[in-house]
């Protein structure tokens, strides 16, 4: 028997205005491109600590604990793609190009080709996590947290007419990023950021083996830079040492195609510059994301 190989895996997900389908994957789905996928139904094996006068344990006492979905999949997502994906980060659909966050988030149907199997899950985005780095692209990892996971005979993905990946325009890269990231209108070069936006979930478990709901139970939205650490750069290191927050922004451009992350107030625990030797020096910069007024913590907008 040959081996079954992660080249011929296959993802698609459910997008919002097909949300209603569910586990239904049809030509309405999507497909996306992966770099990795661990999303798994893991089932523990609860065993028998009771004392017996002997050091051996009995098979017969022995039960299954509750059923947990979940995992990580990562992508670098073209702009077709992440305008798929968005609304299930953020939790509303685009209104006119501009994802709004909000309190509840949809569910996330997913399809994935194991070849030898098809697993079809019910899940929600717990955390996604942007990153990028000089020369790579724009990466996306999304962790679920899901209730159910259904196994499906070898095929049916391919049965499921769903349309083929979007090749319409590549990922974004970090060079599409510009001139760096705008913070209080002034601009600052970064050779690496990462955003994280964790919805906190934890699964609800009542007198059955599967999760019952998955509400968030916070959020918290992150955003890790570094930039240079010249007189340029100073005025960011006062700000953090202040406790000052100020209004930010990055825009990737690829072609016509442009996403933009515009945060309302981002205020940094003070870190100062450390000395690594004799290569350059960098100034961290670690904020967390907040809301002002009426004004969200982070909007998100992509070609609509």
């Amino acid at each position: 028997m040959t081996e079954s190989m992660g080249w011929a895996s296959a993802l698609a997900m459910q997008p919002m205005a097909n949300i209603a389908n569910t586990t239904a994957f049809s030509s309405s789905s999507s497909r996306l491109e992966f770099v990795s996928c661990d999303l798994a139904e893991t089932i523990p094996i609860e065993q028998d600590d009771g004392l017996r006068g002997t050091r051996t344990r009995a098979a017969e006492r022995l039960a299954q604990g509750n059923i947990a979905v979940g995992g990580s999949i990562v992508l670098e997502p073209t702009p077709v793609e992440l305008e798929t994906i968005m609304p299930f980060i953020m939790g509303t659909a685009s209104s006119s190009g501009t994802y709004a966050l909000a309190d509840t988030l949809p569910f996330l149907y997913l399809l994935v080709d194991y070849t030898t199997k098809v697993n079809t899950f019910t899940t929600k985005v717990s955390r996604a996590t942007f990153s990028a780095s000089p020369g790579r692209k724009l990466q996306l990892k999304l962790d679920l947290v899901g209730t159910v996971m259904t196994i499906g005979n070898a095929g049916t993905f391919a049965s499921a007419s769903i349309p083929a990946m979007d090749l319409t325009a590549r990922p974004w890269m970090m060079y599409d990023l510009g001139s760096g990231v705008t913070i209080n209108s002034l601009t600052y070069s970064i050779d690496r950021f990462e955003l994280i936006i964790d919805n906190m979930i934890d699964p609800t478990y009542m007198q059955g083996q599967t999760a019952t709901d998955l509400e968030p139970a916070d959020r918290i939205i992150t955003l890790g830079m570094q930039t240079k650490f010249t007189s340029t750069e100073v005025v960011l290191q006062t700000d953090t040492r202040a406790k000052t927050g100020r209004a930010a922004s990055l825009a990737f451009t690829n072609g016509s195609n442009i996403l933009t992350m515009t945060f309302a107030q981002l205020v940094a625990m003070a870190e100062s510059v450390k000395i690594p030797g004799r290569s350059k020096l960098r100034l961290p910069l670690n904020y967390q994301c907040y809301g002002l007024s009426t004004t969200k913590e982070l909007v998100v907008t992509l070609p609509n």
